[in-house]
Order: structure tokens, then sequence, then C-alpha cells
């Protein structure tokens, strides 16, 4: 194991009541909550050793936001990698998905981020209202990955922030998952 300890910011985005803070938690400390609790903005920090290398992630959880929700613009240029997250049991929440990367693309003035797309709330079989070829097909044209996961079964979640660092890595264009951290030569996004 290398002693390099790499430090890499992700900053987690989504609708309200989409499962960021629970997912998040459960990939903290495999706790699941179950009551929702609105977060303001909340940081965390946990080490993640991946292909022999320590990184140092720091994640913030923000709040939930709408289409009319004013990005804070402290966000925007202090990630490393954007998780955004919609559940799949609520359409309006995939479509606050998108109102939030364009806030982004238009407050930094690039036109591509370094950004993970999450479905969450896999269990909810019965409830879903956005399909996995939907929100496959919105990944490619971004350019990024898409996670499907389950806070509640723990489906996926350790996926998102492993993802969230090679994403990082190759947005850098560091490391052996600069070249090809998700087998295509595209820019790369997660949104959780």
């Amino acid at each position: 194991m290398s002693s390099q300890l790499l430090d890499r910011n992700v900053i987690v985005l989504g609708g309200m009541n989409v499962g960021k803070s629970t997912a998040i938690q459960r990939f903290l400390g495999n706790e699941f909550m179950d009551k929702y609790k609105p977060t303001v903005k909340d940081t965390h920090n946990k080490k993640l050793n991946l292909n022999d290398v320590e990184y140092n992630l720091t994640i913030t959880d923000t709040a939930g936001q709408d289409e009319t929700s004013l990005l804070d613009t402290s966000f925007v240029g202090s990630a490393d990698v954007y998780v955004i997250v919609f559940s799949l049991s609520f359409r309006k929440s995939f479509e606050v998905a998108k109102v939030i990367r364009d806030k982004i693309l238009d407050i930094s003035g690039i036109e591509t981020i370094a950004m993970v797309l999450v479905g969450n709330k896999s269990d909810l079989k019965a409830d879903r209202q956005v399909s996995f070829a939907e929100a496959q097909a919105l990944a490619q044209s971004y350019g990024c990955p898409y996670v499907e996961t389950s806070a509640k079964e723990n489906l996926n979640i350790k996926d998102v922030f492993i993802s969230s660092v090679k994403i990082a890595n190759r947005a850098r264009g560091v490391g052996e998952d600069a070249e090809d951290a998700d087998g295509s030569d595209k820019p790369m996004c997660i949104l959780m």
C-alpha cells in the first residue's frame, strides 16, 4: 500500500428528499436513516483506498434544490467531482437534476464538469417514475456514468464514491484512472 494520500472534494447535490444525506451516511458509517431531516450543509471526511492509493474524501452534503433555488456559488469550482442525485420514485427530482447541472455550467462558464449521475431509491420498484434507459440516456448525453443506488439496501453506494474518485482523477489527468475511468473516451459525470 502506498503512503501517498490524495485529497478529493466531492459535492453531492440534488432535489429535496432524494436521499443525499442517507446515501452519504450509509457510505460513512453503514447507517440507514429512515426519517427525513432537511440538510443545510454538512461536510464529512472519509479515507478510501483505491488501487493502493489512499484518498481523503471531503464530501459536502448540500441542501435540497428545486428549479428556483439559488445554487450556492461556493460549490462551483470547488469540487473535483459533482455527484448529482435524483429519486427514481419522483420524476420532478430528475428534472431538478438537469437544472442543477445547467446552473453549475452557467455559473462556472465552462462546457463540461466532472460529474456522476445517481438515481437513488431503486428499492421502491412499484413507485418508479424514471426508467433506467431514460436516466442512462441522459448520462450518456452528459458524457458521464450513471449509477442506480438504494441507501436502504446499501446497493451501489460505495460504487458512487469510487466512481467519483476515478472521475476526479481523470479530470485531473492523473493515475491509471485518467485514461479510462468508465470505459469510454468521453468526459465523465455521475448523478446520484
